[in-house]
């Protein structure tokens, strides 16, 4: 007796085969083949599971809004930019982990390279944003004069200007999530935010 494939059974049972070939098909269990009505059985039950899944799915607008309510709580990075280099991300020197603390970030833009460096001070809850600044082309490599904001948020914390090499330097209290706008004007500037800290804003301070 002539069996049919497995995959013959999987389109079967998924209605991809012709009519005359599934009449066939559908013959040939009625003749009795209990090896193809195994197959069969089993691909029914896969295609079932398969069905189930579409239940388990959230609806769209469900997942819109949910999206819409973290976009609102996290900051987002400026379109444009890329990260290219996240020190978490990479393996640390079995005799050196548990003793780094400090964590590195580097992004690129059209415009700038930026180097960020997030480091805790021996202080209870301090931490300091080192960065540097540079330009991807030109002979004056150093973006210098740059405004670099702190913020949690639209609430200001901090801010600082780059220095002829580019760097700059802003030390804060950490408690809130947070994210840092480089830029000469707040229409252009680039928002990055800061993976795995927090600081707490301070209330009442006015910062341009």
């Amino acid at each position: 007796m002539k069996h049919f494939s497995e995959a013959s059974w999987a389109d079967f049972v998924r209605k991809q085969v012709s009519a005359d070939t599934r009449m066939r098909m559908q013959q040939h269990i009625d003749d009795g083949c209990k090896r193809c009505k195994s197959t069969l059985q089993i691909w029914q039950g896969v295609l079932a599971v398969a069905e189930k899944e579409i239940t388990f799915t959230p609806p769209a607008d469900v997942v819109r809004v949910v999206k819409s309510q973290f976009a609102a709580l996290n900051p987002q990075a400026s379109r444009g930019v890329r990260l290219i280099f996240d020190s978490m991300l990479q393996p640390v020197i079995a005799g050196l982990r548990g003793s780094v603390a400090a964590r590195q970030f580097l992004y690129e833009t059209d415009v700038y390279y930026i180097d960020l460096r997030l480091e805790p001070r021996s202080a209870k809850d301090r931490v300091c944003l080192v960065g540097q600044v540079l330009h991807r082309t030109g002979e004056e490599r150093a973006a210098q004069g740059v405004a670099v904001r702190l913020r949690d948020g639209k609430l200001p914390i901090a801010k600082a200007s780059t220095n002829r090499l580019g760097e700059f330097q802003l030390e804060f209290s950490a408690s809130g999530g947070l994210c840092v706008s480089i830029g000469r004007g707040r229409q252009n500037d680039i928002v990055l935010p800061l993976y795995g800290i927090q600081v707490k804003p301070v209330e009442g301070k006015e910062l341009d």
